[in-house]
């Protein structure tokens, strides 16, 4: 199978810059928090479910950026900020990989909004991408995944929720079999128990009209306040 590659783009020093500020800003409204994916395959299709935690030191990565002057999250505090310097950015594979994935940076992590992106697990064999499931469009996807072992071996400590571990401008169809329409993305805080929060749902009020319908196992995680 041929894989479509985006055309790399070519950014200028202050079009990187801009762009790191505005996904640091984009990444912000759900970092450091908890993420629960409602998703559907079609009408009269069940709901299904994956949850995740977006962390501040992903964000580095994720723009294809190794930096020597920064650590992760000190990399993303300075995009947030405005104040990240050309000289912070150095790529993690070649330049023209960075410049091809800061230029779709911004759309891939703005979750609010998902009405343009669909779900799935990663089933579709590739080369050098390793992660279970997948967020996105014909743009790319942001992959997720248990990277978190447990101390002392590799067995992957399932406790810890997944997290964004690669950008990539490959589309969503050649990563996954069958992707699925987002419906909710609920969020919540690390030392919260239930969901409060709805981040997204692709039609106003339609949590509340929905509720009941979700499946138990979902259910239990949201709060019923949220419904109000």
């Amino acid at each position: 199978m041929k894989y479509q590659t985006r055309k790399v783009k070519h950014l200028t020093d202050l079009q990187l810059l801009a762009q790191l500020h505005l996904g640091a800003k984009i990444y912000s409204k759900y970092a450091e928090s908890a993420l629960l994916f409602i998703f559907s395959g079609g009408k009269n299709k069940p709901y299904e479910s994956y949850e995740v935690f977006a962390h501040k030191y992903n964000f580095m990565h994720l723009a294809g950026v190794k930096s020597q002057t920064l650590g992760a999250a000190e990399f993303y505090q300075a995009c947030l900020e405005g104040k990240i310097k050309r000289e912070d950015c150095s790529p993690v594979h070649s330049v023209s990989n960075m410049y091809s994935k800061v230029s779709v940076l911004n759309q891939l992590l703005d979750l609010k909004n998902s009405k343009c992106y669909k779900i799935g697990e990663k089933d579709l064999v590739t080369k050098n991408n390793d992660f279970e499931m997948a967020i996105g469009n014909s743009s790319g996807v942001v992959g997720y995944d248990h990277r978190i072992s447990l101390k002392g071996t590799n067995i992957v400590d399932k406790t810890k929720l997944p997290m964004p571990t690669t950008l990539i401008t490959t589309p969503i169809t050649q990563l996954v079999s069958k992707p699925e329409k987002i419906i909710f993305i609920l969020q919540r805080n690390l030392d919260e128990e239930k969901y409060g929060k709805i981040f997204f749902e692709i039609k106003k009020d339609l949590l509340q009209e929905e509720y009941y319908l979700l499946p138990e196992q979902i259910r239990q995680h949201v709060n019923p306040i949220i419904r109000i």
